[in-house]
């Protein structure tokens, strides 16, 4: 992904937002299931949560929270907002106390659908890291706002978090008791915890997160993109249309289908940038299955991603239990 492809990139995509988009594909015959929108935006500013048991979905905008914290077994992950395309740099406690600048050559690091940038953080130990809010300089423009040289220490039972600007003004305080989990922060709230979950487990979440092209430089490697990622314990399969048509997936076949857990197997790429219209197309040629608990699946389709006025960011799924 070359500065002159991004350029033109930008060029078409600043054009295709001034009008509204016809939509170029067909869909294909059938007798509709349930339907649950996603209205994300046409910026992508709100991560939506979902749950196709209940029907329900849940709207959070992208820039709530700045970091979770979430207990695994004897140990606690820290997660960064891939949302917010934000971005950390582990340091030692020395450098930590001495850093008075975001410089390139710090290890900077993002997070993955299922790889957290920064290690976890066990009984006893600390985390000394500077955080990049927003990378794309979306929210937060001005270097005082955009960075914290953030601490993370757990010690007895309770999780403590410092968080300074680079030059250790706005201090904000966290003192979390262990066994909260998850828990999400935001720099903009000292001392809060942030309400960012719906009170049902969610299944699917259309939002932001960034994903790897490996076979790119650093400098365009990590892209922010728009898509599908599950939820906590939730697994999906991806059909294609030739093989399985969606309307002959059934529970015997489902049974059969190489689930996976990996919170990106829906992804982003169920839709396409078509640069001689200008819009989005959906590929009809899969679908998927989700997997919700051992004995419940759920077949679901994307059937499109603007809204009645034609703004892009409006997610529509298709699905039906299995």
């Amino acid at each position: 992904m070359n500065t002159r492809w991004r350029a033109a990139l930008a060029i078409l995509f600043s054009l295709s937002a001034c009008r509204k988009p016809e939509k170029p594909w067909t869909l294909p015959e059938y007798t509709p299931g349930r339907v649950i929108e996603a209205p994300t935006g046409t910026e992508y500013d709100t991560v939506v949560f979902l749950n196709l048991e209940l029907g329900q979905r849940q709207g959070v905008l992208r820039n709530s929270w700045d970091l979770m914290l979430k207990a695994e077994g004897a140990q606690y992950e820290i997660w960064l907002n891939a949302a917010m395309y934000a971005f950390s740099a582990e340091v030692s406690e020395s450098e930590w106390h001495t850093l008075r600048e975001a410089v390139r050559s710090l290890p900077w690091r993002c997070d993955l659908a299922d790889t957290a940038a920064l290690p976890p953080l066990r009984q006893g130990e600390a985390r000394y890291f500077l955080l990049d809010r927003d990378r794309g300089e979306v929210f937060y423009k001005q270097s005082e706002k955009r960075y914290r040289k953030v601490a993370v220490r757990w010690e007895g039972q309770a999780i403590q978090i410092l968080a300074t600007s680079l030059t250790e003004g706005d201090t904000a305080r966290w003192l979390i008791p262990v066994g909260n989990n998850p828990v999400f922060i935001s720099m903009d709230r000292p001392g809060e915890l942030v309400p960012v979950l719906p009170p049902w487990r969610p299944e699917l979440l259309i939002t932001r997160y960034i994903h790897p092209y490996y076979d790119q430089p650093e400098e365009f490697r990590w892209y922010p993109v728009l898509g599908a990622l599950l939820g906590e314990g939730v697994e999906a399969a991806v059909v294609h249309t030739t093989e399985v048509p969606y309307d002959s997936m059934n529970y015997i076949r489902a049974e059969r289908l190489p689930f996976s857990s990996q919170r990106d197997v829906i992804g982003y790429d169920w839709k396409r940038y078509d640069f001689s219209t200008g819009t989005y197309t959906l590929d009809l040629s899969r679908y998927f299955v989700l997997r919700t608990s051992p004995m419940t699946y759920y077949k679901l389709r994307f059937i499109d991603f603007y809204d009645s006025q034609g703004r892009k960011g409006y997610v529509r799924i298709e699905y039906e239990p299995i």
